[in-house]
């Protein structure tokens, strides 16, 4: 993988969101639907600032050839403060992973009657055992994933809504205490990601051929998601007693028919399934990067965290994703700023040809 094009960037950004909360409609109703068609334009907000922010992180990841992201949010020295960012970027990782397993434990026994440790474990195993295979695996599960997920997600929905008419039924106002408006929805959700997102996208920044293909690739892949979660929106705002579901989405399918709430579910399970792998994959590179020691004792580390992460996601998939994704989201929200400071000064400092590689 000497290189990385438009395509392969969009593919993979947009396999990211592809997991547990995205795909099956919880995390998109917590956020957004529940508020009525208020909850389009806040993703439209949040798209907007997805598109932004990775710009910026991947671009100063060229700029500077730095990967640990506590080094791309704060300047000079200011170990503390470093410390703290990579702790929150390993907490959140290692949630995120937690809660594919609870997201995974959910649907699996939505079709199969296993007890919810059997299914979990099952899940994490699985995780455990493809995570050994590195980027090349990643990319090609995001690159078969993604468009089928798109298009399966997109006819889901606008089934659903033309089943309705495109009549939306009033906002049912929030559903947590975190998130008690659209735009508090929007900026968290947009937050959140910075961590989400960034840990698995870093290791493809200096692949990026040029600023164009990182334009292109982040443009593309902001479109599919606006997209797929446009479908998605209008198929719980048509259908908002689906909220109450803790897999919104594979319920409205399999109301539509058995068949196709089993392939939802099948595509939702792969979506899970690569979030989880890409974030712990992610976690234990950027761990690696903190501690080098690590990097000799993967299979060790990648066995504590999934065991510890099976343990956790045991609390359930719906309490985790109301309350982890928006506490981290507000935590989030002061390193934008820092980030786009950064950027700002790395890009005053870059040589003309691009060439140069400047240190924080």
């Amino acid at each position: 993988m000497n290189t990385f094009s438009a395509r392969k960037l969009a593919i993979t950004y947009v396999g990211v969101f592809l997991g547990a909360g995205f795909v099956s409609g919880q995390e998109l109703w917590q956020f957004f639907a529940c508020f009525g068609p208020a909850g389009f334009a806040g993703f439209l907000f949040s798209s907007a600032i997805f598109f932004s922010i990775n710009y910026i992180l991947l671009d100063l990841v060229r700029t500077t050839g730095d990967q640990r992201l506590s080094r791309l949010l704060t300047r000079g020295d200011h170990p503390r403060i470093k410390a703290l960012v990579d702790i929150l970027q390993y907490l959140f990782l290692f949630g995120i992973v937690v809660i594919m397993v609870a997201g995974a434990t959910s649907l699996i026994r939505q079709f199969v009657p296993l007890p919810a440790p059997a299914a979990g474990a099952g899940f994490a195993l699985l995780v455990l055992l493809v995570s050994l295979l590195g980027l090349h695996g990643l990319v090609a599960t995001f690159s078969l994933l993604v468009p089928i997920t798109t298009a399966l997600a997109v006819i889901l929905g606008l089934a659903v809504a033309a089943g309705g008419g495109f009549h939306f039924p009033p906002s049912t106002g929030s559903v947590s205490p975190l998130l008690p408006t659209w735009w508090a929805g929007s900026l968290t959700y947009a937050a959140y990601n910075l961590f989400g997102t960034v840990g698995i996208l870093i290791p493809f920044a200096p692949l990026l051929p040029d600023r164009k293909t990182l334009r292109r690739g982040l443009g593309w892949g902001t479109g599919l998601l606006a997209l797929l979660a446009g479908a998605i929106l209008s198929a719980l705002m048509a259908r908002p007693d689906a909220g109450s579901a803790d897999l919104p989405m594979a319920a409205l399918a399999s109301q539509l028919h058995p068949a196709l709430g089993a392939a939802y579910g099948l595509l939702m399970g792969l979506g899970m399934f690569a979030a989880a792998l890409g974030s712990l994959m992610a976690l234990v590179n950027q761990m690696a990067l903190r501690w080098p020691a690590l990097a000799q004792k993967k299979p060790a580390v990648l066995s504590s965290l999934m065991v510890g992460a099976f343990l956790l996601s045991l609390m359930g998939f719906v309490g985790l994703i109301g309350v982890v994704y928006p506490l981290f989201g507000y935590v989030s929200i002061p390193l934008f700023l820092c980030l786009i400071l950064n950027w700002r000064q790395a890009r005053c400092k870059m040589p003309a040809n691009e060439s140069g590689s400047l240190s924080l």
